[in-house]
């Protein structure tokens, strides 16, 4: 376990990493197409320095006619998703969108840390303007942890029904976590109340990820898919936040659930890491076109995006 814990420290050290140096000023950005005087600006939108990423004159074509939306997880924004899924989409040729949610005031760097229905209305917000501005009528949601149920709560609850074609969740807090039966520990000594002011300063939404919290029992009231959504899961044995890794699965007839490891033994990767595996990639590709999928095995490192 302290294994575990000190690989997904280096792992989360190594993407806040990342995220500071794709923050810093860049010699030669590469623009992106302006949006139209006339339209909206998503919500803090930002130039990217992925060739491709936030293009809103971008025109989904015939072979892939839903813009992609990637929701980063929790503590992280979407510069998680520059180094492999980003370009490797932009790369097949979608319509590739990704926004930064969930700030808090008082809490620099990080996203995804506010309460879980404002992320969600945030979401809402930015993926209705970039339906508007590709003329499109549905989108393709990808969501890391957190990012992979907020879509659901706005075809529920935030006026997103049918506007959704599929929803794909990697390491997704379908129906939220124990910690390892930490939360369960704590409930029995009565210390999970005591924390929350304390948990809260810095992090607002962690508490509504929680298994049983009012958040997921309205999430899935009625039922864990959102009606009308393709709906697929990926999980990794090795994930030490999202606990048992299992309930990262929906078990319903045409949903698809996948186990890493099932796919390669040799693969891996803990709860963070899982956006940094090539086999996830591959497996998410396929989701998003099943018509040309192609295999998701371990030889799937090799692919070249």
């Amino acid at each position: 376990m302290a294994r575990r814990h000190t690989v997904s420290f280096l792992a989360l050290a190594f993407l806040l990493l990342a995220i500071i140096v794709q923050a810093a000023p860049a010699p030669n950005p590469t623009p992106i197409t302006k949006l139209p005087s006339n339209a909206p600006n998503p919500k803090k939108d930002k130039p990217s320095y992925v060739k491709g990423l936030n293009n809103y004159g971008c025109k989904p074509s015939a072979k892939h006619p839903n813009p992609v939306i990637l929701v980063h997880a929790t503590l992280l924004t979407e510069q998680s998703w520059h180094p492999l899924f980003a370009p490797a989409l932009v790369s097949q040729g979608y319509c590739v969108f990704a926004l930064t949610y969930g700030r808090q005031p008082g809490v620099p760097f990080f996203g995804a840390v506010n309460y879980l229905e404002s992320s969600a209305q945030e979401l809402a917000d930015f993926a209705n303007n970039v339906l508007q501005v590709t003329n499109s009528t549905k989108v393709d949601l990808v969501g890391h942890s957190q990012g992979g149920v907020l879509g659901r709560y706005w075809v529920k609850y935030l006026g997103g029904a049918g506007k959704v074609n599929r929803m794909v969740g990697i390491s997704a807090i379908t129906h939220g976590t124990e910690l390892s039966g930490l939360v369960t520990l704590g409930r029995l000594l009565g210390l999970l109340d005591n924390f929350q002011p304390l948990v809260e300063t810095f992090c607002r939404g962690c508490y509504d990820m929680v298994t049983d919290s009012a958040f997921m029992r309205k999430l899935n009231a009625g039922g864990d898919t959102a009606e009308g959504v393709i709906h697929s899961y990926i999980a990794t044995k090795y994930d030490e936040v999202i606990t048992p890794y299992t309930s990262t699965f929906v078990h319903k007839s045409g949903v698809t659930n996948a186990l890493v490891q099932d796919l390669c033994m040799f693969s891996i990767p803990e709860h963070l890491l899982m956006i940094t595996s090539k086999v996830v990639l591959r497996w998410v590709l396929n989701q998003l076109d099943p018509v040309n999928a192609k295999t998701a095995n371990c030889l799937s490192v090799f692919d070249w995006y």
